[in-house]
């Protein structure tokens, strides 16, 4: 009804509007008229949530930084209809991080499409990776490592970044409970002497492991400064025990 009120209007106009405007226009005044009308009826207005999602991006932006003008109400986010896997996830993060970097929304979610068997589980993850990478909430520590490029021995690296990640995870729910603020912790596992130092010098704790070419030394920095250098086989073993250690001493 309102969207039908609003393209009869529309037709009166000097300037005519484009159907996506009045689409944005026709959600925001259901949105608040539906909101008001639940007050009457003696919903507190604390108990009220709008969600005006929609399913192209541009869209979805602009009516929500629209409605945000034009009401204190919460805000749940959302694209909808995104699609699955990653084209679904990042379609999604786009379209929230505008939204949350202006300070508007109070909920989310990432809608996808599963894959068959897969749990749903995986939209929270997203909301989560979001949140984190924009500084929003904390949840996990974050293990940071370089894509690779020709200096890396690729392999090597790429098999330490996943092992730390999976260790993170399966203590994560301990550490959580005996350290606080261990979700905060930043960990990085660099390829090479380029950036590995520097970036790991820049994190909580971090290792470079030698590159191409480079002598088989692999650096361990501790806030900031050298704390061992590690050799042999065993490198995972040996950082994953100092990491441990860390941790057990971590200080918020």
């Amino acid at each position: 009804r309102v969207y039908n009120e609003l393209m009869a209007e529309n037709k009166t106009l000097k300037k005519s509007k484009l159907v996506e405007e009045i689409v944005c226009e026709a959600m925001i005044r259901s949105a608040l008229n539906s909101a008001k009308h639940a007050e009457k009826l003696g919903l507190g207005k604390d108990k009220i949530v709008l969600s005006v999602k929609m399913s192209k991006l541009q869209d979805m932006v602009r009516v929500n930084e629209l409605l945000a003008k034009r009401c204190d109400y919460v805000l749940h986010l959302g694209l909808t209809e995104a699609g699955g896997g990653m084209a679904g996830a990042v379609a999604s993060a786009a379209g929230l991080a505008i939204l949350l970097q202006q300070g508007i929304g109070d909920t989310i979610r990432v809608s996808l499409t599963p894959e068959p068997g897969a749990s749903r589980a995986l939209e929270v993850q997203a909301c989560k990776y979001l949140l984190q990478s924009m500084g929003l909430r904390y949840f996990r520590p974050q293990v940071t490592s370089c894509p690779g490029c020709g200096r890396t021995d690729s392999k090597r690296f790429i098999t330490l970044a996943k092992e730390v990640n999976e260790y993170v995870d399966e203590h994560l729910d301990d550490w959580k409970k005996k350290y606080p603020g261990v979700e905060k912790l930043t960990i990085a596992v660099m390829g090479c002497v380029v950036n590995g130092p520097g970036e790991s010098k820049h994190a909580d704790i971090g290792i470079s492991l030698p590159g191409n070419q480079e002598e088989p030394i692999c650096p361990v920095y501790i806030k900031g400064k050298l704390y061992k250098k590690l050799t042999g086989e065993n490198v995972k073993e040996q950082f994953l025990q100092i990491l441990d250690e860390f941790v057990k001493n971590l200080k918020v």
